[in-house]
Parts: structure tokens; sequence; C-alpha cells
């Protein structure tokens, strides 16, 4: 898996005024935590926007902290401007080697199911899976063929087809990830 490097600058100012001045020159207000002291930072608006597209809750991303520091992260949660589109700030956890984190991964249906030839209608419930696993086992994403899936039959968690020893999935395993139902329903 690649990783997604962004630069980034200490946060001095931590009052309202200073992250409005902070998003006008072009930065997102942004800490660090997990794994001691939290780091205020600052990073740059477009740099960030340019990889968001591409990652997920799922993604390590490396801080490099004014070249002196990297943080191996993944984006915990943020804020955003929902009339306008921007960023105003984000939470990265640190991850730290050999530590186990508990994170969602996005499920990728493949195939094209065999109860849509007889009229059925695909449906996705579940978008992701929760599970624990070491940083250096995380993966983008798990696909899930859902080929075989006939009218009024599911695919579940326990269906998945992933590497036990490197995952405990967390989710129940009878949640039903996807399913095909009749068309007049």
């Amino acid at each position: 898996m690649s990783n997604f490097v962004l630069e980034a600058k200490k946060r001095d100012l931590l009052k309202k005024e200073a992250s409005k001045k902070y998003r006008k020159e072009g930065f997102i207000p942004a800490n660090i935590y997990g794994q001691g002291e939290n780091v205020n930072i600052l990073i740059k608006k477009d740099a960030f926007e340019k990889i968001t597209p591409k990652v997920s809750r799922a993604t390590i991303i490396d801080i490099s902290l004014e070249g002196n520091k990297t943080y191996q992260t993944l984006i915990k949660d943020y804020d955003k401007d929902h009339l306008k589109g921007n960023f105003l700030h984000v939470d990265f956890y640190e991850l730290k080697k050999g530590k186990p984190v508990h994170v969602s991964i996005p499920l990728v249906c493949t195939g094209s199911p065999i109860g849509l030839k007889k009229f059925g209608v695909f449906e996705t419930i579940k978008n992701t899976v929760k599970v624990e696993c070491l940083p250096e086992n995380l993966v983008e994403n798990i696909s899930v063929d859902v080929s075989n899936l006939d009218i009024n039959q599911s695919f579940f968690v326990k269906d998945l087809v992933i590497d036990t020893k490197k995952f405990k999935v967390l989710d129940h395993e009878d949640e039903v990830i996807a399913n095909v139902i009749p068309a007049d329903k």
C-alpha cells in the first residue's frame, strides 16, 4: 500500500481568530493525537484537497513536521464547511508500529450477481467493515465478489475472504453486506 505524504508546520496560535487567518493564508488547522502529546499543526489546503479523493480512513498518511519528524497517521475526523466545501479542521490519529488499530476498511463489490439476469435488484447494505489490525497490515479496501448472488440471497460479513491472522473483524458476522431482491419488492 502506498503512503501519502503531507508537509506540515507547527501551529502556535490556537484561537478561533488565528484559525480563520490560517485558512485565508491557504492552510488547514489540524491535530495529531494518539501516541502521547497532541501536536497542533497546519497543513496546506491544496495538498490535502489533492489527496482526499484518493484516500479513505484506512489510508496511511505520513505527515512530515517541518522536515524534522514524520508521523504515520490515519484521518480520524474532519470538519467541513458544507456550503463552501472547504475543510475547516482535520484530526489525524498517529499509528505506532506493532500496536493494533481499529479501522473501518471500505468494501468494494466486484462481479455481476446472477440474480440480475433474472430481473433481481442488487442492493449494497454495508460499505465498510470494522477491523482490528496492525498498521503494517492495513489495506485500501476489501474486495467482495458478489457474482454468485441469486435472487433472495445475501452476502454476509462472515462470507468475507479475509486473512484472519492479520485482521480481526469487529462487525457482527451476520450483518448483511449486499443482497439481491426480487424487482417487485
